[in-house]
């Protein structure tokens, strides 16, 4: 079992009597995780117990839970209640009341911990009541960033000089240690971007093995949460909004084009776009704007959370160098890396104009703006946009940084600097 960065995150509050709730698509490693936050914690192996819900046995054990039941069946399975205690619920989203569940034994309980891991949003908003506010931390589980790619495949020295880049490494040393290094991490971000990062997938070698993992997680997906939760009849409309969605990453949402390219409703689709949302298979990216008559503001942009599923989607898993898309990809990796995680101080949108002057990724933390744009080859040039949103907000915003993300060109010029993918 791999350690996830998520880990150090939960565990410096692990202390607290909050619930720890795992969310996230079925295949990101909650599971794992959980086991790993065990094992990492002060709780011994003798204190440490697991019930998966998807064996209807501890389902219709913890089904009817009230004070009472709960103590005789903490006794059954020989755990003391009086004691710390930690314990593991996997899929608590098939009980008929898992908040009742998690709110008994937060309130009446107090030497327990509790970790629950729940696959899919949708079915969890439509069975937890708020009961739980304020008794329980959310961790989002998401697929592996590329740092923890490059852990899962053992590339420690090359996930050291990411490290040491985000440090501040001086420049001449890191392009000394880039020339050695720089074929190896563009061959292994390639990888990444092909075939995703859910960590089963990753640690397979053989590509046609990754092949069935991906389908069976996407299989998966459409089954468990899309039939039996949202009860959608119309899979096929829904299977042809993922393949517009994939054949579209990267551009503006236009909800009229996709209703009537898929031929549903725009209030079917609207509900299909929420559902993809509320199961982490897509994210949305919102524009930018001060002022709403000059820029477009309704419009936004829809990013899958995974580059192996949206490639799936396409199925096409050819090299880089022969997609037409390349730059879609490397677009949805950017927009993944700079995503990923929860910092509610930190925001992202995209930025266009009428006269369609675009900058990718507009990052903005603490009130400081920071100028993102994508290219997938080898690119030295300042974008025009760039020069264009400083010289017009320069006044009003605090403009921290302009980097351009391309292939492999790594240089510092004028004010804007030039990072290969691979250091993001």
């Amino acid at each position: 079992m791999f350690p996830r960065i998520l880990s150090d995150q939960i565990l410096a509050q692990f202390d607290s009597p909050d619930l720890v709730f795992l969310l996230g698509t079925r295949q990101t490693g909650k599971t794992t995780l959980a086991h790993l936050l065990a094992k990492d914690s002060s709780y011994s192996k003798d204190e440490t117990w697991y019930f998966d819900f998807e064996d209807k046995q501890y389902r219709q054990l913890f089904n009817t839970a009230t004070i009472a039941s709960l103590k005789q069946i903490l006794r059954l399975e020989g755990i003391d209640f009086n004691h710390q205690n930690l314990l593991i619920f996997d899929e608590i989203q098939l009980l008929d009341d898992p908040s009742n569940l998690l709110k008994l034994l937060h309130d009446h309980f107090p030497a327990l911990k509790i970790i629950a891991a729940g696959s899919s949003s949708l079915r969890i908003k439509t069975k937890f009541s708020d009961s739980l506010a304020g008794r329980k931390r959310v961790y989002l589980v998401e697929p592996l960033n590329f740092d923890e790619f490059l852990l899962f495949r053992g590339e420690d020295r090359l996930r050291n000089l990411r490290q040491m880049f985000r440090e501040g490494i001086p420049n001449d040393v890191l392009i000394s240690l880039l020339a050695s290094g720089h074929d190896h991490f563009l061959s292994l971000l390639e990888e990444y971007i092909i075939y995703g990062g859910y960590p089963e997938v990753v640690l397979i070698s053989n590509k046609q093995e990754k092949l069935l993992k991906l389908d069976s997680i996407a299989n998966a997906y459409i089954k468990k949460d899309i039939r039996e939760v949202a009860k959608i009849e119309n899979i096929s409309a829904y299977n042809n909004l993922l393949k517009y969605l994939a054949i579209n990453a990267g551009t503006q949402f236009n909800l009229s084009s996709a209703r009537e390219t898929i031929g549903i409703s725009s209030v079917t689709l609207s509900k299909y776009l929420n559902l993809l949302e509320e199961t982490f298979i897509v994210a949305e990216l919102p524009p930018f704007f001060t002022n709403r008559n000059k820029e477009i503001s309704k419009s936004r942009k829809l990013y899958f959370k995974d580059t192996g599923i949206n490639n799936l989607l396409l199925q096409n898993f050819n090299s880089l160098a022969l997609r037409r898309d390349a730059g879609a990809l490397y677009e949805t990796y950017v927009f993944n890396s700079l995503n990923w995680g929860q910092d509610i101080t930190r925001s992202l949108y995209f930025y266009r104009t009428q006269s369609k002057s675009e900058i990718d990724f507009i990052l903005v933390k603490d009130a400081h703006y920071h100028l993102i744009e994508v290219k997938s080859g080898k690119y030295q040039h300042i974008p025009r946009p760039m020069i264009e949103f400083e010289k017009k907000y320069a006044e009003k915003l605090s403009i921290v940084s302009k980097r351009v993300i391309n292939q492999s060109v790594y240089l510092q010029k004028a004010s804007v600097e030039f990072l290969p993918a691979y250091l993001l």
